[in-house]
């Protein structure tokens, strides 16, 4: 894979910034960029990495007086490599906005429970996992949500997501979070920036949606009047692979906007029963009559990080870039040890997915790009 070293420093008429990334880092060390001093870095990074970078915040907070904010993520971009790390540098403090502590979420260290003397109190506490989040707003009607890695056993907290600010003093300033909402500096996403949205979805009814004619909660009863099911059970696309390993998606449409979500088929058909009609989607779908839908797959084959680790990176280029991480069949069974930067790439991948203007993103592979 080439090594890319184009050096690259952008002005705008707001922010000046820099971003890199690295995979498989060899001695790595967070350092200040040569071009211009800079006010503040974000820093996603893999958990394997994140005992260094925590030394390296503390010192560049103490030492330079530099805003830090850090997350721990699950993989990197480009295609979810599980060691590296993302850097953005910025000649602006990025704005700090709401937090949440990691110990208000965090019940492990409480007390146990004393019996009633009628219910039984189990003595050993279950493993347990807290879901955690990094809310960024890129630009006004612009905003992601990236869902943070488990990093227990690289740093020893179930989250690793905190800040430095050195001249805010802002509460939670050098604490452990579980939630951290920030913005970063006008001008570092351009007004008229393009998205790309990038999926493996291959359409069951290209061409085709249908309208929703009846549902509850996150159920869908009736599409076009007949049993949604129907539409999954008599697809030949769908039924042809025949393996459990497939997912299927749809799009939905809401009536009267041009709103499209984006939701994964939990459950739908089955053959008997009162709900084999019916097609279940992620429990956050509310859809309504007179949406449109429209069925999509995600084969096996697209699943799977080997089937893409293909080496271009143009895409990630001058861009800012979210994915959903792909899965994996071995653990790092397709990692390199040699390192690579990739100037000019920032991002993050999480296994949980992401959430982009109010849209989750959460099929493996599937990614947005916001060009600079």
């Amino acid at each position: 894979m080439k090594q890319f070293l184009r050096y690259l420093t952008t002005h705008t008429k707001h922010a000046q910034f820099y971003a890199k990334s690295i995979i498989n880092p060899i001695d790595y060390k967070l350092k200040f960029p040569t071009k211009f001093i800079p006010k503040s870095v974000l820093v996603f990074s893999t958990p394997t990495n994140l005992p260094q970078i925590i030394q390296d915040s503390i010192d560049l907070f103490q030492n330079e007086q530099l805003q830090v904010i850090v997350a721990g993520i699950d993989t990197m971009i480009p295609y979810s490599h599980r060691n590296g790390v993302s850097e953005l540098w910025l000649d602006q403090p990025i704005k700090i906005g709401a937090s949440t502590l990691l110990e208000e979420k965090d019940k492990l260290n409480e007390p146990p429970r004393e019996s009633d003397g009628l219910n039984p109190v189990t003595a050993r506490k279950n493993w347990k996992n807290i879901s955690g989040s990094l809310n960024i707003k890129l630009k006004n009607e612009m905003d992601a949500s990236i869902s943070l890695a488990n990093t227990v056993f690289s740093t020893g907290s179930i989250i690793t997501l905190f800040y430095f600010d050195p001249i805010l003093k802002v509460a939670h300033s050098g604490e452990h979070l579980c939630d951290l909402d920030i913005e970063l500096p006008r001008g570092v996403v351009p007004t008229h920036s393009s998205v790309l949205i990038e999926d493996k979805w291959t359409p069951l009814y290209p061409g085709e949606s249908f309208k929703v004619t009846g549902c509850a909660g996150n159920l869908l009863k009736t599409i076009e009047q007949k049993p949604a099911a129907k539409f999954l059970e008599n697809n030949d696309k769908l039924m042809s692979l025949g393996s459990k390993e497939t997912e299927v998606y749809v799009k939905l449409r809401k009536h009267g906007n041009s709103l499209v979500e984006r939701f994964k088929v939990t459950a739908g058909g089955g053959g008997w029963g009162v709900k084999a009609d019916l097609i279940a989607l992620s429990p956050e779908a509310k859809p309504k009559k007179g949406d449109e839908v429209e069925f999509f797959m995600v084969t096996p084959d697209d699943r799977y990080l080997s089937k893409h680790n293909d080496g271009n990176i143009s895409k990630f280029q001058n861009s800012i870039a979210f994915a959903r991480s792909y899965e994996e069949i071995n653990f790092n069974e397709f990692e390199e040890e040699k390192e690579h930067v990739f100037e000019n790439v920032f991002g993050c991948g999480s296994e949980h997915g992401f959430v982009f203007n109010g849209v989750k993103h959460d099929s493996p592979g599937e990614a947005i790009y916001i060009k600079l």
